[in-house]
């Protein structure tokens, strides 16, 4: 019996249909993946995306924040980056732009920025306020704005000097005047005027 040449049928781009099949499993496969570490707990995920619409679990996401957060605690010197570290641009974006959460991520960096220092460090220094001189950009490289600036350092101010957490509304009127991209900025100097404050109470009492 003569051999028989098995000839791929083309896609309408020209490529075999086999391949266009295989990355249809492939593209399954990796979405199944990604919704399993979404919803497991114990997993650092927090979002997937399908290219057309992107999935956040707010959840995780504070998680995510709180535990790196602790990590820095516990190694100061340990190199932190945002987006890499503690919440991705995209994941951030969401939360601040589609679901309004801005005021909820700023008291929770500092509500839990508290409960960190709180829990090793003598209190009246932990509820000191950062002076008025203090100046973020003076000491970490972060492109912030003054009013940025300021409005972060309000907020850390008010949690620092109060006997309870903050609530999203304590906050609602230094968020009232910002946009989207100043919201992000104002987190991501909370964060960071945590790590000052957190480096300078290590410096201060000699806590590793």
């Amino acid at each position: 019996m003569p051999a028989r040449t098995v000839r791929a049928g083309r896609s309408r781009g020209g490529r075999p249909v086999w391949f266009r099949r295989r990355a249809r499993r492939d593209d399954d496969r990796q979405a199944q993946q990604q919704t399993s570490e979404l919803l497991d707990q114990y997993h650092p995920r927090a979002s997937m995306n399908d290219g057309e619409r992107m999935i956040v679990a707010p959840g995780k996401v504070l998680e995510n924040i709180a535990f790196s957060m602790e990590r820095l605690d516990t190694d100061i010197n340990t190199p932190i980056s945002i987006e890499d570290d503690v919440v991705a641009v995209d994941e951030l974006l969401n939360l601040v732009q589609n679901l309004r959460m801005g005021p909820t991520l700023a008291v929770h960096v500092v509500n839990t920025a508290l409960k960190i220092m709180a829990a090793r460090y003598p209190a009246e220094l932990v509820h000191n306020p950062l002076p008025a001189a203090y100046d973020l950009r003076a000491i970490t490289p972060i492109d912030v704005t003054d009013r940025e600036h300021d409005a972060a350092k309000s907020i850390f101010n008010l949690r620092t000097t109060a006997a309870d957490d903050l609530d999203p509304t304590d906050v609602a009127a230094e968020f009232a005047d910002l946009d989207v991209p100043e919201q992000m900025n104002v987190f991501a100097a909370l964060y960071y005027m945590f790590g000052t404050k957190l480096g300078a109470l290590k410096d201060r009492t000699g806590v590793e």
